[in-house]
């Protein structure tokens, strides 16, 4: 017995090695066919000779299920030095890819193209139009299998389409025309911090005082024309920042994107992260009355959830990486309290966000 324990951790530590702990991974994203809904990844990563396997993110957070959507992973290449590497992808885990690290080999670079159209496998709408994009991380990455989303870097970059401007809560390195490059993050920080992008573009500050940390709202639109916040929608939405700073007494976060979708060619959600969310609601949302009465509510739920369900979160979903099954037996909590929170703070901004 104890030398099957000794061969096992072995075995354990081999394929542990084969990766550099603690590792920087670096990541560009090439947005600029968003339009036709494929984007394009490229990551280098260090690695030492020997087998390795490389998974997709599965269990995706917010989603609380295995919503990775790894049937739209196509065109998957993996090279050493020039060389073309084989990889197999694993016959009971769909999500994992295994390969041999050849001898010499210092650093791996992958490539593989992402399918977000309407009718691709799981999606619920397109992530891009010929006017906006949602760029979801974990649908462009691949990571080292067993590896702690917290403990794995990644310097990632963007290439957008022409004259397109974005917005997301991840910090800038630097910003050349079409190309974007974000500071090193963690995995965990980088699937946390979706960008929005697109050809009609609009931010709006929402910071009371200069102590508090910054408060934005992204937009991206089909049109100039939606993206018409009024000052009385706007006021509100300051409002509902200083009544959640009111209600929780603290904030927890650097700075907050409130991202928002305004079209009717993409997908429509509303997916909660630490320091933004992500909002998608038809594209006359903020002009037509009915409309906006329909998703009023969808902010301030959503920015309710960076308290309750990421800073603080139940204990079956703060799982170490993307492909350890997430158990979801509080989310009566994590959607009822922030449900009842929500309505608190949006009744004191007032009926344009949520209440009369």
């Amino acid at each position: 017995m104890r030398r099957l324990l000794a061969a096992c951790l072995s075995a354990a530590i081999i394929l542990l090695t084969n990766v550099a702990l603690g590792q920087s991974i670096r990541l560009a994203v090439d947005l600029s066919d968003a339009p036709r809904n494929i984007f394009h990844s490229r990551l280098t990563l260090s690695a030492k000779p020997g087998p390795l396997t490389l998974v997709y993110p599965k269990w995706i957070p917010g989603n609380h299920r295995p919503s990775g959507p790894i049937a739209n992973l196509t065109g998957l290449k993996i090279t050493a030095g020039g060389q073309s590497i084989k990889w197999q992808r694993d016959p009971i885990d769909m999500y994992a890819f295994h390969l041999e690290v050849p001898a010499g080999a210092k650093d791996l670079q992958v490539s593989f193209d992402t399918i977000t159209s309407g009718d691709s496998a799981g999606a619920t709408g397109a992530a891009a139009s010929t006017n906006v994009l949602d760029l979801n991380w974990n649908q462009v990455v691949l990571y080292p299998q067993e590896t702690n989303s917290d403990a794995v870097e990644f310097e990632a970059s963007v290439h957008l389409p022409a004259g397109w401007k974005f917005g997301t809560a991840l910090p800038i390195k630097n910003q050349s025309d079409e190309i974007v490059e974000f500071n090193p993050v963690s995995l965990t920080q980088l699937v946390d911090s979706p960008l929005i992008a697109g050809d009609n573009y609009r931010q709006i500050g929402l910071n009371l005082t200069r102590e508090d940390p910054v408060h934005v709202i992204d937009m991206v639109a089909e049109s100039e024309a939606a993206l018409a916040m009024t000052p009385q929608q706007t006021a509100a939405y300051h409002s509902l920042v200083a009544e959640a700073g009111a209600l929780f007494g603290a904030r927890h976060y650097t700075k907050y994107h409130f991202l928002y979708t305004l079209s009717d060619e993409v997908g429509h959600h509303g997916l909660e992260h630490h320091e933004s969310s992500d909002n998608s609601v038809p594209e006359r949302t903020l002009i037509d009355p009915e409309l906006r009465l329909m998703e009023v509510g969808l902010l301030p739920h959503e920015f309710v959830h960076s308290w309750n369900g990421k800073y603080r979160r139940p204990a079956g979903l703060a799982t170490p990486n993307y492909q350890e099954p997430m158990i979801g037996d509080l989310l009566w909590v994590y959607e009822g309290l922030t449900e009842l929170d929500a309505g608190t703070i949006s009744r004191g901004a007032g009926r344009d966000c949520g209440h009369a």
